[in-house]
Parts: C-alpha cells; sequence; structure tokens
C-alpha cells in the first residue's frame, strides 16, 4: 500500500522498465536506488521535492530531464547508462537544481566528447564533484573561459553527424505537470512494463 513517510528505497535490479506511481505512494523519499534496471527515461519524479540521492546508475537513460522539481537533489548518479554526445546538452537541464553537489555520469558516451568534463563543470557552476573528482577553483574558472569554444564545437559536431540540433535541445522539464493532480493510485494494479506482467 501507500508507505507515505518511507525516507529510502531501493529498488535496484528488478528489470523496472519505467519510473511510475513513487510521487503518489511515497512522496517524503529521499534517497532512492533503481540502478541495474531497464530505465529508459527519467520522469515521473517531480513530485518528489525531498529527493536529495538519484541512483540511477546502468539503465538505459538517453537524455536528463524532469528532474527540474526535485529541488533538494544534491547527489545523481547517471553511471553507465546511454547519454550519447547529443544528450550532453541535456546537462543544462540540471542548473535548476541548485544543491546538486555529486554528479556522476562516467560510463556514458557523452564523456568521450574532448572538453567533456570542462562542458559540464562550466555548464553546472553549482557542482563540487563531477565522476568522483572534485572540481577545483582553478578548473572552473579555466572551464568557464573555454566554454563558448568547446560549446560551438560541439553543437559543429552533431549537425556534421546529422542531429537535429532542436530535437536534442528540447528538454520535458516536469513545469507543465499538474503537481496537485493525482493519478490514482491501486497497490494491486499490474503495469504493462512491472515483471509481474511480462513474464505470464
Amino acid at each position: 500500500g501507500c508507505i507515505p513517510t518511507l525516507e529510502e528505497l531501493t529498488l535496484h535490479q528488478e528489470d523496472i522498465e519505467k519510473i511510475e506511481l513513487l510521487g503518489q505512494a511515497c512522496r517524503h523519499l529521499k534517497i532512492l536506488y533503481l540502478q541495474d534496471n531497464l530505465i529508459n527515461k527519467l520522469e515521473n519524479v517531480h513530485r518528489l521535492k525531498e529527493l536529495e540521492y538519484l541512483n540511477m546508475a546502468v539503465n538505459n537513460v538517453q537524455k536528463i530531464q524532469n528532474l527540474q522539481r526535485c529541488e533538494s537533489l544534491n547527489k545523481l548518479d547517471l553511471t553507465v547508462n546511454f547519454i550519447d554526445k547529443a544528450g550532453l546538452l541535456s546537462v543544462e537541464s540540471l542548473q535548476c537544481n541548485e544543491f546538486l553537489k555529486d554528479l556522476y555520469l562516467v560510463g556514458n558516451p557523452c564523456t568521450d566528447f574532448e572538453g567533456y568534463r570542462e562542458y559540464v563543470v562550466a555548464t553546472l557552476p553549482q557542482l563540487k564533484r563531477l565522476d568522483g573528482k572534485d572540481i577545483t577553483p582553478s578548473e572552473r574558472i579555466a572551464a568557464k573561459q573555454e566554454y563558448p569554444a568547446i560549446r560551438r564545437r560541439l553543437e559543429e559536431e552533431l549537425v556534421a553527424e546529422g542531429v537535429d540540433l532542436q530535437a536534442a535541445k528540447r528538454i520535458e522539464d516536469a513545469y507543465n505537470a499538474p503537481i496537485d493532480e493525482d493519478v490514482p493510485y491501486d497497490p494491486n494494479e499490474k503495469r504493462p512494463w512491472c515483471i509481474e506482467t511480462r513474464v505470464k
């Protein structure tokens, strides 16, 4: 049933394909472990305003989005997902998360882009650590100076590769989601993307 006071939830290695109903069932979550699942989209977490740590490592996420209302978010782990060079543009969506200090993107294709670290450091001035490595004041200054050239080169490479820049920059922000409107929650209902449904 509903566990409104739950602060920590571990759902790793459950073959979960979609994030759903957490905002209704567990609005006071502070720590959420969803690593090593089959989730391909960050969504339906906008009601988790107290969430401090989200672990989404080893999933199928391609774009960073729908986390803007997670205003307490301090640590985000997206290790080993599918965020590529185009997905690097979606890092900008985390500018809204003013308390975000620790971000992990190691193991994503975007980290192969020359200038990846400088791009992320300059884009997210609130960060203290990236991929487990502290960001020094001198590194931050240098990244800010290099940012315009890196951003230009990133967009040029994406265009040359046939990427639709407007589509790549389009980020879902959950600001349009009705925060006070609850989806009917039935704990006995089996969703089509849940393992209980798929094994039958």
